[in-house]
Protein backbone atom coordinates (compact mmCIF):
# COMPACT_ATOMS: atom_id res chain seq x y z
CA UNK A 1 0.00 0.00 0.00
CA UNK A 2 2.76 2.41 0.79
CA UNK A 3 4.76 1.68 -2.95
CA UNK A 4 1.20 3.70 -4.39
CA UNK A 5 2.43 6.28 -6.16
CA UNK A 6 2.21 10.21 -4.45
CA UNK A 7 -1.36 11.15 -6.75
CA UNK A 8 -3.30 8.10 -5.55
CA UNK A 9 -2.58 9.11 -1.80
CA UNK A 10 -3.65 12.62 -2.72
CA UNK A 11 -7.18 11.38 -4.37
CA UNK A 12 -7.55 9.18 -1.42
CA UNK A 13 -7.18 12.92 0.57
CA UNK A 14 -9.67 14.25 -1.89
CA UNK A 15 -11.98 11.23 -1.67
CA UNK A 16 -12.16 11.81 2.66
CA UNK A 17 -13.29 15.75 1.77
CA UNK A 18 -15.74 14.82 -0.99
CA UNK A 19 -17.74 11.81 0.80
CA UNK A 20 -18.36 14.04 3.95
CA UNK A 21 -21.42 14.93 2.63
CA UNK A 22 -22.82 11.20 2.24
CA UNK A 23 -22.84 10.61 5.96
CA UNK A 24 -23.93 14.18 6.73
CA UNK A 25 -27.10 14.13 4.39
CA UNK A 26 -27.77 10.07 5.98
CA UNK A 27 -27.73 11.09 9.93
CA UNK A 28 -29.36 14.86 9.61
CA UNK A 29 -31.61 14.40 6.37
CA UNK A 30 -34.51 12.52 7.57
CA UNK A 31 -34.53 14.33 11.02
CA UNK A 32 -34.46 17.53 9.14
CA UNK A 33 -37.34 16.17 6.68
CA UNK A 34 -39.73 15.00 9.26
CA UNK A 35 -39.31 19.30 10.60
CA UNK A 36 -39.82 20.50 6.99
CA UNK A 37 -41.62 17.80 4.95
CA UNK A 38 -45.54 18.27 4.22
CA UNK A 39 -46.25 14.96 5.78
CA UNK A 40 -44.79 12.44 7.66
CA UNK A 41 -44.23 9.92 4.94
CA UNK A 42 -42.09 11.85 3.00
CA UNK A 43 -39.50 12.63 5.90
CA UNK A 44 -37.03 10.69 3.99
CA UNK A 45 -37.24 12.24 0.46
CA UNK A 46 -34.03 14.25 1.09
CA UNK A 47 -32.00 11.20 1.90
CA UNK A 48 -33.58 9.82 -1.39
CA UNK A 49 -32.98 12.85 -3.71
CA UNK A 50 -29.35 12.57 -2.71
CA UNK A 51 -29.05 8.85 -3.91
CA UNK A 52 -31.13 9.80 -6.99
CA UNK A 53 -29.12 12.28 -7.69
CA UNK A 54 -26.24 10.41 -7.95
CA UNK A 55 -27.86 7.93 -10.12
CA UNK A 56 -28.51 10.06 -12.96
CA UNK A 57 -25.24 11.83 -12.96
CA UNK A 58 -23.11 8.53 -12.82
CA UNK A 59 -23.12 7.74 -16.32
CA UNK A 60 -22.58 11.32 -17.53
CA UNK A 61 -20.20 12.04 -14.79
CA UNK A 62 -17.19 9.54 -16.96
CA UNK A 63 -18.53 11.38 -20.01
CA UNK A 64 -18.13 14.91 -18.92
CA UNK A 65 -14.58 14.27 -17.87
CA UNK A 66 -13.55 12.30 -20.60
CA UNK A 67 -14.62 15.99 -22.62
CA UNK A 68 -13.30 18.51 -20.43
CA UNK A 69 -10.79 16.35 -18.41
CA UNK A 70 -10.49 14.95 -14.78
CA UNK A 71 -9.56 18.14 -13.39
CA UNK A 72 -12.15 20.36 -14.46
CA UNK A 73 -14.71 18.00 -14.10
CA UNK A 74 -13.85 17.41 -10.65
CA UNK A 75 -13.74 20.81 -10.31
CA UNK A 76 -17.20 21.96 -11.81
CA UNK A 77 -18.93 19.09 -9.93
CA UNK A 78 -17.42 20.56 -6.55
CA UNK A 79 -18.74 23.98 -7.48
CA UNK A 80 -21.75 22.76 -8.14
CA UNK A 81 -21.93 20.64 -4.58
CA UNK A 82 -21.03 24.12 -2.98
CA UNK A 83 -24.10 25.35 -4.59
CA UNK A 84 -26.06 22.92 -3.42
CA UNK A 85 -24.71 23.51 0.34
CA UNK A 86 -25.54 26.81 0.16
CA UNK A 87 -29.14 26.11 -1.71
CA UNK A 88 -29.58 24.08 1.62
CA UNK A 89 -28.72 26.37 4.30
CA UNK A 90 -30.97 28.63 2.98
CA UNK A 91 -33.76 25.98 2.44
CA UNK A 92 -33.77 25.63 5.91
CA UNK A 93 -33.55 28.55 7.05
CA UNK A 94 -36.74 29.86 4.86
CA UNK A 95 -38.52 26.35 5.81
CA UNK A 96 -38.50 25.54 2.79
CA UNK A 97 -38.56 21.62 2.06
CA UNK A 98 -38.78 21.12 -2.00
CA UNK A 99 -35.58 23.46 -1.99
CA UNK A 100 -33.82 21.46 0.25
CA UNK A 101 -34.61 18.13 -1.34
CA UNK A 102 -33.16 20.02 -4.65
CA UNK A 103 -30.11 20.94 -2.61
CA UNK A 104 -29.48 17.76 -1.78
CA UNK A 105 -29.93 16.35 -4.66
CA UNK A 106 -27.04 18.42 -5.92
CA UNK A 107 -24.83 16.95 -3.57
CA UNK A 108 -25.97 13.62 -4.81
CA UNK A 109 -24.63 14.19 -8.50
CA UNK A 110 -21.37 15.56 -7.04
CA UNK A 111 -21.02 12.18 -5.22
CA UNK A 112 -21.19 10.54 -8.41
CA UNK A 113 -18.39 12.45 -9.73
CA UNK A 114 -16.45 11.77 -6.58
CA UNK A 115 -17.01 7.76 -7.29
CA UNK A 116 -14.70 8.53 -10.22
CA UNK A 117 -11.77 9.68 -7.90
CA UNK A 118 -11.01 5.45 -7.89
CA UNK A 119 -10.85 5.57 -11.38
CA UNK A 120 -8.58 8.13 -11.73
CA UNK A 121 -6.52 6.25 -9.28
CA UNK A 122 -5.97 3.44 -11.38
CA UNK A 123 -4.77 5.73 -14.36
CA UNK A 124 -1.62 6.32 -12.00
CA UNK A 125 -1.24 2.24 -12.02
CA UNK A 126 -0.54 -1.53 -13.44
CA UNK A 127 -4.09 -2.87 -13.87
CA UNK A 128 -2.79 -5.85 -11.45
CA UNK A 129 -2.62 -2.82 -8.53
CA UNK A 130 -5.67 -1.70 -9.92
CA UNK A 131 -7.75 -2.93 -6.42
CA UNK A 132 -4.76 -1.86 -4.22
CA UNK A 133 -5.40 1.70 -5.42
CA UNK A 134 -9.30 1.63 -5.40
CA UNK A 135 -8.58 0.45 -1.33
CA UNK A 136 -6.50 3.51 -0.85
CA UNK A 137 -9.12 5.95 -2.30
CA UNK A 138 -11.77 4.34 -0.43
CA UNK A 139 -9.73 4.95 2.85
CA UNK A 140 -10.82 8.02 2.09
CA UNK A 141 -14.04 7.45 3.05
CA UNK A 142 -13.29 6.26 6.24
CA UNK A 143 -12.12 9.59 7.12
CA UNK A 144 -15.30 11.20 5.72
CA UNK A 145 -17.56 8.60 8.16
CA UNK A 146 -15.92 10.49 10.90
CA UNK A 147 -15.99 14.06 9.61
CA UNK A 148 -19.56 13.69 7.78
CA UNK A 149 -21.64 13.35 11.57
CA UNK A 150 -19.19 15.27 13.47
CA UNK A 151 -20.51 18.21 10.51
CA UNK A 152 -23.82 17.75 11.52
CA UNK A 153 -23.17 17.89 15.40
CA UNK A 154 -21.19 20.67 15.69
CA UNK A 155 -23.38 22.82 13.06
CA UNK A 156 -26.52 21.46 14.25
CA UNK A 157 -26.97 24.59 16.69
CA UNK A 158 -24.76 27.14 15.23
CA UNK A 159 -28.00 29.26 13.36
CA UNK A 160 -31.52 29.70 14.51
CA UNK A 161 -32.75 27.15 12.51
CA UNK A 162 -31.27 23.29 13.85
CA UNK A 163 -28.58 22.27 11.34
CA UNK A 164 -28.45 24.89 8.83
CA UNK A 165 -25.15 25.70 10.15
CA UNK A 166 -24.16 22.18 9.31
CA UNK A 167 -24.52 22.70 5.46
CA UNK A 168 -22.87 26.29 6.08
CA UNK A 169 -19.72 23.77 7.56
CA UNK A 170 -19.98 21.35 4.45
CA UNK A 171 -19.42 24.34 2.43
CA UNK A 172 -16.17 25.02 3.74
CA UNK A 173 -14.88 21.74 3.33
CA UNK A 174 -16.00 21.89 -0.36
CA UNK A 175 -14.06 25.05 -0.50
CA UNK A 176 -11.30 23.04 0.86
CA UNK A 177 -11.61 20.50 -1.29
CA UNK A 178 -11.85 22.44 -4.67
CA UNK A 179 -8.47 24.19 -3.69
CA UNK A 180 -6.67 20.82 -2.99
CA UNK A 181 -8.24 19.89 -6.78
CA UNK A 182 -5.84 22.66 -8.25
CA UNK A 183 -3.12 20.97 -6.90
CA UNK A 184 -3.79 16.93 -7.54
CA UNK A 185 -1.81 15.51 -10.28
CA UNK A 186 -4.06 13.97 -12.97
CA UNK A 187 -2.83 11.45 -15.63
CA UNK A 188 -3.38 12.53 -18.92
CA UNK A 189 -5.53 11.09 -21.56
CA UNK A 190 -3.69 9.55 -24.27
CA UNK A 191 -3.76 11.74 -27.70
CA UNK A 192 -3.96 8.74 -29.55
CA UNK A 193 -6.77 7.62 -27.68
CA UNK A 194 -9.12 10.49 -27.43
CA UNK A 195 -10.52 10.24 -30.72
CA UNK A 196 -10.63 6.25 -30.74
CA UNK A 197 -13.94 4.24 -30.74
CA UNK A 198 -12.67 1.26 -29.43
CA UNK A 199 -14.62 -1.58 -29.46
CA UNK A 200 -18.53 -1.72 -29.39
CA UNK A 201 -20.11 -1.77 -26.05
CA UNK A 202 -21.97 -5.41 -27.75
CA UNK A 203 -18.97 -6.93 -27.96
CA UNK A 204 -17.34 -5.90 -24.42
CA UNK A 205 -20.60 -7.48 -22.74
CA UNK A 206 -19.67 -10.97 -24.22
CA UNK A 207 -16.63 -11.11 -21.64
CA UNK A 208 -17.33 -12.66 -18.75
CA UNK A 209 -15.11 -11.24 -16.66
CA UNK A 210 -16.72 -7.41 -17.57
CA UNK A 211 -20.27 -8.75 -16.30
CA UNK A 212 -18.98 -10.35 -13.22
CA UNK A 213 -17.07 -7.19 -12.48
CA UNK A 214 -19.76 -5.10 -12.99
CA UNK A 215 -22.32 -7.31 -11.37
CA UNK A 216 -19.71 -7.46 -7.96
CA UNK A 217 -20.26 -3.54 -7.35
CA UNK A 218 -23.66 -3.54 -7.80
CA UNK A 219 -24.37 -6.69 -5.48
CA UNK A 220 -22.12 -4.66 -3.03
CA UNK A 221 -24.07 -1.67 -3.58
CA UNK A 222 -27.45 -2.71 -3.85
CA UNK A 223 -27.86 -5.29 -1.30
CA UNK A 224 -26.24 -2.77 1.49
CA UNK A 225 -28.40 -0.30 0.61
CA UNK A 226 -31.62 -2.47 0.81
CA UNK A 227 -30.54 -3.56 4.17
CA UNK A 228 -29.27 -0.40 5.60
CA UNK A 229 -31.56 2.13 4.86
CA UNK A 230 -33.89 -0.81 6.09
CA UNK A 231 -32.23 -0.87 9.31
CA UNK A 232 -33.06 2.48 11.09
CA UNK A 233 -36.77 2.29 10.31
CA UNK A 234 -36.51 -1.47 11.37
CA UNK A 235 -34.94 -0.56 14.19
CA UNK A 236 -37.14 2.31 15.75
CA UNK A 237 -39.97 2.34 13.95
CA UNK A 238 -40.90 -1.39 13.92
CA UNK A 239 -39.03 -2.66 16.88
CA UNK A 240 -39.03 0.58 18.96
CA UNK A 241 -35.39 0.77 20.09
CA UNK A 242 -33.99 3.90 21.29
CA UNK A 243 -32.62 6.46 17.67
CA UNK A 244 -29.29 6.61 19.70
CA UNK A 245 -28.87 2.85 19.31
CA UNK A 246 -30.12 2.55 15.94
CA UNK A 247 -27.21 5.27 15.51
CA UNK A 248 -24.59 2.86 16.69
CA UNK A 249 -25.51 0.61 14.51
CA UNK A 250 -25.53 2.85 11.32
CA UNK A 251 -21.87 4.07 12.73
CA UNK A 252 -20.41 0.83 13.36
CA UNK A 253 -21.55 -0.10 9.56
CA UNK A 254 -20.40 2.76 8.34
CA UNK A 255 -17.00 1.64 10.05
CA UNK A 256 -16.96 -1.24 8.31
CA UNK A 257 -17.28 -0.48 5.13
CA UNK A 258 -14.15 1.74 4.69
CA UNK A 259 -11.71 0.11 7.87
CA UNK A 260 -10.86 -3.17 5.81
CA UNK A 261 -9.31 -0.51 3.23
CA UNK A 262 -6.34 -0.84 5.54
CA UNK A 263 -5.93 -4.37 4.91
CA UNK A 264 -7.82 -5.43 1.78
CA UNK A 265 -3.94 -4.95 -0.43
CA UNK A 266 -2.37 -7.13 1.50
CA UNK A 267 -5.73 -9.66 0.76
CA UNK A 268 -6.10 -8.83 -2.98
CA UNK A 269 -1.80 -9.85 -3.16
CA UNK A 270 -2.41 -12.81 -0.87
CA UNK A 271 -5.81 -13.59 -2.28
CA UNK A 272 -6.19 -12.46 -5.35
CA UNK A 273 -9.30 -10.79 -7.25
CA UNK A 274 -11.40 -14.01 -7.32
CA UNK A 275 -11.35 -14.88 -3.40
CA UNK A 276 -11.74 -11.48 -2.29
CA UNK A 277 -14.57 -11.26 -4.40
CA UNK A 278 -15.75 -14.48 -3.06
CA UNK A 279 -14.96 -13.29 0.46
CA UNK A 280 -17.41 -10.39 -0.45
CA UNK A 281 -20.28 -12.45 -1.05
CA UNK A 282 -19.73 -14.83 1.96
CA UNK A 283 -19.37 -11.65 4.54
CA UNK A 284 -22.87 -10.40 2.39
CA UNK A 285 -24.30 -13.94 2.95
CA UNK A 286 -23.02 -13.85 6.91
CA UNK A 287 -25.04 -10.93 7.07
CA UNK A 288 -28.05 -11.98 6.03
CA UNK A 289 -27.96 -15.20 7.86
CA UNK A 290 -27.58 -12.94 10.86
CA UNK A 291 -30.39 -10.83 9.90
CA UNK A 292 -32.56 -13.44 9.88
CA UNK A 293 -32.06 -15.11 12.94
CA UNK A 294 -33.76 -12.69 14.89
CA UNK A 295 -34.41 -8.70 15.39
CA UNK A 296 -32.55 -8.06 18.92
CA UNK A 297 -29.79 -5.19 19.06
CA UNK A 298 -26.63 -7.48 18.70
CA UNK A 299 -28.53 -8.86 15.30
CA UNK A 300 -28.59 -5.87 13.74
CA UNK A 301 -25.32 -4.89 14.75
CA UNK A 302 -23.24 -7.69 13.72
CA UNK A 303 -25.45 -7.87 10.70
CA UNK A 304 -24.68 -4.54 9.69
CA UNK A 305 -20.77 -5.10 10.15
CA UNK A 306 -20.85 -8.10 8.05
CA UNK A 307 -22.61 -6.29 5.52
CA UNK A 308 -20.03 -3.36 5.06
CA UNK A 309 -17.33 -5.81 5.03
CA UNK A 310 -19.09 -7.56 2.54
CA UNK A 311 -19.51 -4.23 0.43
CA UNK A 312 -15.95 -3.30 0.62
CA UNK A 313 -14.95 -6.60 -0.48
CA UNK A 314 -17.40 -7.19 -3.55
CA UNK A 315 -16.84 -3.35 -4.82
CA UNK A 316 -13.04 -2.90 -4.31
CA UNK A 317 -12.48 -6.45 -6.22
CA UNK A 318 -15.31 -5.49 -8.96
CA UNK A 319 -13.37 -2.16 -9.55
CA UNK A 320 -9.94 -4.38 -9.89
CA UNK A 321 -11.40 -6.77 -12.26
CA UNK A 322 -13.22 -3.93 -14.59
CA UNK A 323 -9.69 -2.44 -15.11
CA UNK A 324 -8.48 -5.11 -16.55
CA UNK A 325 -11.41 -5.69 -18.89
CA UNK A 326 -10.76 -2.80 -21.65
CA UNK A 327 -8.40 -1.23 -23.37
CA UNK A 328 -7.15 2.75 -22.36
CA UNK A 329 -9.64 4.22 -25.57
CA UNK A 330 -12.33 2.35 -24.11
CA UNK A 331 -11.75 2.91 -20.26
CA UNK A 332 -14.34 6.09 -20.33
CA UNK A 333 -16.91 4.26 -22.06
CA UNK A 334 -16.85 1.41 -19.87
CA UNK A 335 -17.19 3.34 -16.88
CA UNK A 336 -20.11 5.49 -17.35
CA UNK A 337 -21.99 1.96 -18.02
CA UNK A 338 -20.62 0.58 -14.91
CA UNK A 339 -21.35 3.43 -12.48
CA UNK A 340 -24.98 3.81 -14.48
CA UNK A 341 -25.84 -0.10 -13.64
CA UNK A 342 -24.28 -0.06 -10.14
CA UNK A 343 -26.00 3.70 -8.86
CA UNK A 344 -29.17 3.17 -10.37
CA UNK A 345 -29.43 -0.71 -8.51
CA UNK A 346 -28.03 1.42 -5.41
CA UNK A 347 -31.35 3.89 -6.04
CA UNK A 348 -34.11 1.36 -6.53
CA UNK A 349 -32.89 -0.98 -4.11
CA UNK A 350 -32.78 2.04 -1.21
CA UNK A 351 -36.69 3.42 -2.74
CA UNK A 352 -37.36 -0.31 -2.47
CA UNK A 353 -36.09 -0.13 1.09
CA UNK A 354 -38.88 1.22 3.09
CA UNK A 355 -41.91 0.16 1.45
CA UNK A 356 -40.69 -3.47 1.83
CA UNK A 357 -39.83 -3.04 5.18
CA UNK A 358 -43.53 -1.99 6.20
CA UNK A 359 -45.63 -4.16 3.35
CA UNK A 360 -44.12 -7.61 3.97
CA UNK A 361 -41.59 -7.58 6.68
CA UNK A 362 -37.67 -7.78 7.60
CA UNK A 363 -36.86 -11.39 6.93
CA UNK A 364 -39.08 -10.74 3.72
CA UNK A 365 -36.47 -8.02 2.52
CA UNK A 366 -33.32 -10.32 3.08
CA UNK A 367 -34.66 -12.72 1.45
CA UNK A 368 -34.66 -10.97 -1.72
CA UNK A 369 -31.69 -9.40 -1.35
CA UNK A 370 -30.37 -13.43 -0.99
CA UNK A 371 -32.14 -13.82 -4.30
CA UNK A 372 -29.80 -11.04 -5.53
CA UNK A 373 -26.38 -12.75 -4.15
CA UNK A 374 -27.12 -15.86 -5.43
CA UNK A 375 -27.37 -14.58 -8.86
CA UNK A 376 -23.96 -12.59 -8.44
CA UNK A 377 -22.32 -16.00 -7.64
CA UNK A 378 -23.74 -17.95 -11.13
CA UNK A 379 -22.25 -14.64 -12.80
CA UNK A 380 -18.87 -14.34 -11.00
CA UNK A 381 -18.74 -18.29 -11.41
CA UNK A 382 -19.01 -18.03 -15.04
CA UNK A 383 -16.32 -15.70 -15.30
CA UNK A 384 -13.94 -18.32 -13.18
CA UNK A 385 -14.64 -21.60 -14.53
CA UNK A 386 -14.79 -20.03 -18.25
CA UNK A 387 -11.08 -18.40 -17.67
CA UNK A 388 -9.60 -19.78 -14.43
CA UNK A 389 -6.59 -18.08 -14.80
CA UNK A 390 -7.47 -14.47 -15.14
CA UNK A 391 -9.59 -14.88 -11.82
CA UNK A 392 -6.09 -14.36 -9.82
Amino acid sequence: MLQMPMPVWLLSFAQALGMCSAPLVIFVGGIIGARLAPSESMSTLPVAAFIVGSAIASMPAAFIMQRIGRRMGFMAATLLALLGSILAYTSITTQNFWGLCFAIALLGVHIAFIAQFRFAALEWVRPEQAGQAASVVLLGGLIAALIGPELGLQGRDLFLHPFAGSFVLLALVHSGLLLLLWFVPFAPVNAQTEHTVGRPLSELFTQPGLIAAITAAAAGYGVMSLVMTATPVSMTKVQSFALEESKVVIQAHIFAMFLPSLFSPFLFRVLGLRNVMLLGIAAMLCALTVALTGQGFWQYWAALIFLGLGWNFLFVSGTGLLAQQYRPEESFKVQAVNEGVVFSIQAIMSLMSGWMVFNFGWNSLNLFALIWLVLSLVLIGRWVLQKPAAAH
